[in-house]
C-alpha cells in the first residue's frame, strides 16, 4: 500500500489515528483497572454477606425447596446462597440455591461452574456453632460492570472524532498555509526569474528548503550566464575561421593565377582544419561539462599513456623543428587513479598546446613522478611564456596569450582544466624550461600497484 503523497492527508491520517489508538488504549486499561476494582469491591461485598448470614440466617428455618432452574434469578445482581450445619444438614438457601453444596471448597473463594454460567462463590465457618455458610454470584456479572465502563469511554469517539478529525484537517491546513503560499510563489515565476526565495516569510521547516532552492538557483543562474558566454565566444571564434575560409574560397575561384590560387586553397585547408579542430574541442568541453559524475576510479599507467600520445604526437612535433620526450626523472611505474580515456586527452591537449606556442628549435618536456599520495604530470616548454599575472586567465576558455604569434581556439588549457576539476586533481602553473615558456603542473590521485 503507497503512503499518501499528501502532506496533509498523512497529518490527519497520523493525527487521527493517533487519537484512535490513544482513546481505545484507554479503553482497554480502563476495562481491565475496572474489572479488578469491580473484582476487589464485589469479593468485599460476598464477604460481608457471609459473614451477615453466619450472626443472622443462621437462626432462620427456612424451608428446603429445589429451584426450578438454579441460577435464573441472578438478574439484578441476586446472590445465591447456603447454610450448613456442623453435621451436614442444610440449614437455609436462598430460591435459587441447589440443594447441594455450592462447592467442594467449605472456605475461602472459589470459581464453579452451573447450568453452564460461572460462579465466584465465598465459604466462611462460623467458630462458635460451626455454622458454615457459602455464598455465590454471577461472575459474568463483574465482567458485564466493567465492559459497560469500557463502553461508555469508546461511545463519544462515534461522535467526537469525526469532529476532532475536522478540527485536526483545520489546525493542519492553517498550519501548512505558510508552505502553501511558498509553493505559490515559485508556480507563479517566469522561468527566467532566479531571484532567491524570501526567507524571512518562510516557517522555519522550511528554512533548509528555502536555503537549497536559492543555492539551486544561484547553480543554475550561473550555469545559465556561462552557456550564454560560451555560446558567445564560440559563435565568434567559429566566425572567424568561416569567414576565411569564405573569402580564401572566393579568391581561389576568382584568381586566374595557378600559384595564387594554390596559396587560396592551402589558406582554405588551413582554416578548415582550424574549424574542425574548434568544433571538436567545442563538443568535448560541452560533453564534459554536462558531465557530473566522477570518472571511473581505475588504476592507469600514466608514464605509458604519455609515451603513447608523444608518440602521436612526433609527426606535429617534427614538422615545427621541436624537441618531444620525457624527461629522465620520469617514473615509468608511476599509477594514477582515474579514466583513461580522459587522461590521455589531457595529455594531448597539453602536449599539443605545448608544441603549437613554442618556437621553432624549442623543446616539450613530459615529466611523470610519484610523490606521498599523488602522481605529479608536469608538461613544460621553452616558448615565449606568460607573464605571471596573466597565468590565471589561460584557464578561461577562449583565452589565448598575447604576443605568441600561433594560432588556436583557446580551449586546449580549458579542457585540461576540466578533466583535472572532474579527478579532484590540483593544477597549477610555472615557469618553464630553463627558466623560460610555461609549464603545467597536475598533481592526480594515486592508486596501488597492481600485481
Amino acid at each position: 500500500m503507497s503512503h499518501p503523497r499528501s502532506l496533509r492527508t498523512r497529518l490527519l491520517l497520523s493525527l487521527s489515528a493517533v487519537v484512535l489508538t490513544a482513546w481505545v488504549t484507554t479503553a482497554i486499561f480502563s476495562y481491565v483497572d475496572a474489572r479488578d476494582r469491580i473484582g476487589t469491591m464485589l469479593d468485599e461485598h460476598l464477604v460481608q454477606a457471609a459473614h451477615l448470614l453466619i450472626h443472622v440466617g443462621g437462626r432462620s428455618d427456612a424451608p428446603v425447596r429445589p429451584p426450578a432452574h438454579w441460577g435464573a434469578e441472578h438478574e439484578g445482581h441476586s446472590l445465591v446462597y447456603q447454610g450448613w450445619s456442623d453435621d451436614g444438614r442444610l440449614l437455609f438457601r436462598s430460591a435459587n440455591a441447589p440443594i447441594g453444596p455450592l462447592s467442594e471448597r467449605a472456605e475461602g473463594f472459589s470459581i464453579i461452574e452451573r447450568d453452564g454460567a460461572p460462579f465466584r462463590v465465598y465459604g466462611l465457618r462460623s467458630p462458635h456453632d460451626g455454622v458454615r455458610v457459602q455464598v455465590a454470584e454471577h461472575a459474568s456479572f463483574r465482567n458485564e460492570l466493567a465492559a459497560s465502563v469500557a463502553r461508555h469511554l469508546l461511545h463519544p469517539v462515534v461522535f467526537a472524532l469525526p469532529v476532532l478529525a475536522a478540527l485536526i484537517w483545520l489546525s493542519v491546513r492553517w498550519g501548512l498555509a505558510p508552505l502553501q503560499s511558498l509553493a505559490d510563489e515559485v508556480r507563479r515565476r517566469e522561468p527566467d526569474n532566479l531571484v532567491p526565495l524570501d526567507e524571512a516569510h518562510a516557517p522555519a521547516e522550511a528554512q533548509p528548503l528555502v536555503v537549497a532552492l536559492a543555492a539551486l538557483f544561484r547553480r543554475v543562474a550561473a550555469s545559465i550566464e556561462s552557456g550564454r558566454r560560451f555560446t558567445a565566444d564560440a559563435a565568434h571564434e567559429l566566425r572567424t575561421p568561416l569567414a576565411a575560409i569564405q573569402t580564401n574560397a572566393e579568391v581561389a575561384l576568382a584568381s586566374r593565377d595557378d600559384d595564387e590560387r594554390q596559396r587560396a586553397l592551402t589558406r582554405v585547408t588551413e582554416g578548415t582544419e582550424r574549424a574542425t579542430r574548434l568544433v571538436t574541442q567545442l563538443l568535448l568541453l560541452a560533453r564534459l561539462d554536462a558531465r557530473a559524475t566522477p570518472p571511473p576510479d581505475a588504476p592507469v599507467r600514466l608514464t605509458e599513456l604519455a609515451a603513447r600520445h608523444l608518440a602521436e604526437a612526433a609527426p606535429f612535433a617534427a614538422s615545427k623543428t621541436v624537441g618531444i620526450g620525457l624527461s629522465e626523472d620520469t617514473d615509468p611505474d608511476a599509477l594514477a587513479r582515474g579514466d583513461a580515456d580522459l587522461l590521455g586527452v589531457m595529455i594531448r591537449n597539453l602536449v599539443d598546446n605545448a608544441i603549437r606556442y613554442t618556437p621553432r628549435g624549442g623543446s616539450v618536456d613530459v615529466s611523470i613522478r610519484t610523490e606521498g599520495e599523488r602522481v605529479l604530470l608536469k608538461v613544460s616548454d621553452d616558448g615565449p611564456g606568460v607573464p605571471a599575472e596573466e597565468r590565471p586567465r589561460m584557464l578561461e576558455r577562449f583565452h589565448r596569450g598575447r604576443g605568441t604569434g600561433a594560432e588556436g581556439s583557446g580551449l586546449g588549457l580549458s579542457i585540461v582544466a576540466r578533466i583535472a576539476e572532474l579527478h579532484d586533481a590540483e593544477l597549477s602553473l610555472g615557469e618553464g624550461l630553463r627558466g623560460r615558456g610555461i609549464s603545467v603542473r597536475i598533481g592526480l590521485a594515486r592508486a596501488l600497484s597492481r600485481r
